[in-house]
């Protein structure tokens, strides 16, 4: 399904070209916001890796990418700018090193070349070279050095044409050594230009993202930013929910101990908590717990940590409404932080915060909601329109397009549509999924009641027994009475009381009963289970009323104990 949202298009589910896995997803070739910047993923592959993706021109699902792929580009292209900016400092450290050597080298090779000897205008030989050093010997071991005897005229010629020879030698090495030199120092500032127009460019881009975190930022923004701030140096710990269980805001695991919740959200590197804050609408944190991760100090209040955060640690936040809605979660009662109102199931919770910060308002009733889809389903309660949606197949009426989904999904293509988040195996029903969580994977879902010593494995059983027994809300009324049921079903067997209708058989003996309770205790009687015994004589019976008018008939002297009932 695809969502247009503000920062760009959403498809949940989808298939990630990067790494297979079905998650929500962006578009590989369209410009999303993110911080402030724009980013399209496919040029940030090619920028990065020189990986030119293929079919982008496509359908939508063909070219997805999730968010936690998404977060790993980013990665990768920070790391190529960091490293980009390392070689950058290493070339120019090696320019101005080698310039330096380059001269020294140059100065000594010159005056190899330079040196020159000449007596009377005439070139002389190693050996022709003579020294006087006057009456003074400076040094006792000195030995003067002989001079030869002049040479003739074709010896002289040849010694000069020789030296000359040598001279030029000399000269072509210096030379070739020079122009290697220079070939060699001109790739490397050639490097160093390419080098410092990529700085530029990064820096250029630096500067844009500044100036839209400055300027361009609106509120939603920046209190994302601050709330991405929050939870990253302190203890708060972020969560979604499934009615009244508790989802791990970073792998989905469900929870329905707080604490429980708490200690696993330890295990994750908050920094990724932005990735799950930019798809969500309203982001769910538990400050019972607040502290700070930078250092040491105990905190217990939002705005204090708020003011450490930036005295102490000077970190950047946006003086701007928080974006999320706060709780303290406990495990057996929920309290409503603005007006102390208290609940025993999250989901009630929840939906009294709407009352506070729901900004979606039914303008018949005044109702609040926190989404424009659920105040559209509340409003069709005002509008007495009853829409109806058939199955094509069946003609069965659905009071829902989502119910008629189900419907054919499962009656008539025979399709699971459950799918558990942990082992991605697919169920028929979400009772049968609720289940397999609990017998597989082992979830603890025990819920006890607060009022009796009856315990269930679902909110829901939880829920339905508080209502019936404790609270007492009886909704359904006989009309011919004052009896009162809570459920239509049970007004539906009682009003043959008043009717005298019996529409329950037995396919055994025929028998008629006015309610199904009534026949299930009678089939009993069919069954060779006896499972109700007198414990004071052997005799044994198939129904408990069997066994009362038994103790009434042959123990009349005994009290009937209360375990027989």
């Amino acid at each position: 399904m695809s969502v247009n949202t503000k920062k760009g298009p959403l498809y949940d589910p989808g298939l990630c070209r990067c790494c297979g896995a079905s998650k929500k997803c962006r578009l590989l070739n369209y410009e999303y916001d993110w911080m402030g910047k724009k980013e399209v993923y496919s040029d940030m592959f090619m920028d990065c890796f020189g990986l030119l993706l293929s079919h982008l021109d496509g359908e939508p699902l063909e070219r997805l990418i999730c968010a936690t792929c998404v977060t790993r580009l980013r990665e990768a292209t920070t790391f190529r700018e960091q490293v980009l900016r390392c070689e950058e400092q290493l070339l120019q450290a090696r320019i101005l090193l080698h310039g330096d050597d380059s001269d020294v080298n140059t100065n000594v090779k010159s005056e190899e070349v330079k040196f020159e000897v000449s007596v009377e205008g005439e070139a002389l030989d190693d050996g022709e070279l003579s020294m006087d050093y006057g009456d003074d010997d400076p040094s006792e071991n000195y030995k003067p050095v002989q001079v030869k005897s002049k040479k003739s005229p074709k010896q002289k010629k040849k010694s000069l044409k020789s030296r000359s020879l040598r001279k030029t030698s000399k000269v072509k090495k210096t030379k070739k050594g020079d122009s290697e030199q220079e070939k060699e120092r001109a790739e490397m500032l050639e490097s160093l230009s390419k080098m410092n127009e990529t700085l530029q460019q990064l820096q250029e881009q630096e500067a844009v993202k500044e100036s839209l975190k400055r300027k361009s930022l609106d509120k939603e923004d920046k209190a994302l930013l601050n709330t991405c701030v929050i939870v990253e140096n302190s203890y708060v710990c972020p969560f979604d929910n499934s009615f009244s269980d508790y989802q791990c805001a970073y792998c989905k695991e469900v929870f329905t101990d707080p604490c429980k919740l708490r200690d696993h959200n330890l295990t994750h590197d908050p920094t990724i908590f932005k990735e799950f804050a930019m798809t969500k609408k309203l982001l769910l944190i538990d400050i019972l717990r607040i502290d700070c991760r930078l250092c040491p100090s105990t905190i217990d209040d939002l705005d204090s940590f708020k003011s450490h955060i930036t005295n102490m640690h000077g970190k950047q936040l946006y003086d701007v409404t928080d974006a999320f809605l706060k709780f303290k979660l406990t495990l057996n009662s929920l309290t409503c932080l603005v007006c102390n109102s208290s609940f025993s199931f999250f989901h009630a919770l929840k939906k009294h915060m709407a009352e506070h910060f729901g900004t979606c308002i039914c303008d018949v009733c005044g109702a609040h909601y926190f989404e424009e889809r659920m105040l559209t389903l509340h409003q069709r309660c005002h509008q007495k329109i009853d829409e109806n949606f058939p199955c094509k197949e069946c003609g069965k009426n659905f009071k829902s397009k989502y119910s008629r989904r189900l419907h054919i999904t499962k009656m008539h293509n025979k399709e699971p549509a459950y799918e558990c988040y942990k082992c991605g195996e697919v169920f028929f029903s979400y009772s049968l999924r609720y289940r397999h969580m609990i017998d597989v994977h082992g979830e603890n879902r025990m819920f006890q009641c607060e009022h009796c010593d009856r315990v269930y494995d679902s909110r829901k059983s939880l829920r339905e027994h508080n209502r019936r027994f404790h609270l007492k809300i009886l909704k359904h009324q006989c009309d011919l009475c004052e009896k009162r049921f809570y459920l239509p079903s049970r007004l539906k067997e009682h009003m043959a009381v008043h009717t005298g209708e019996r529409n329950f058989r037995c396919e055994y003996c025929g028998k008629s009963y006015p309610r199904l309770r009534g026949l299930k205790v009678h089939m009993q009687s069919h069954s060779s289970d006896k499972k109700f015994k007198c414990l004071l004589c052997s005799a044994s019976f198939t129904q408990n009323v069997n066994l009362k008018n038994h103790m009434k008939r042959q123990h009349q002297s005994l009290d009937i104990d209360e375990g027989y009932r």
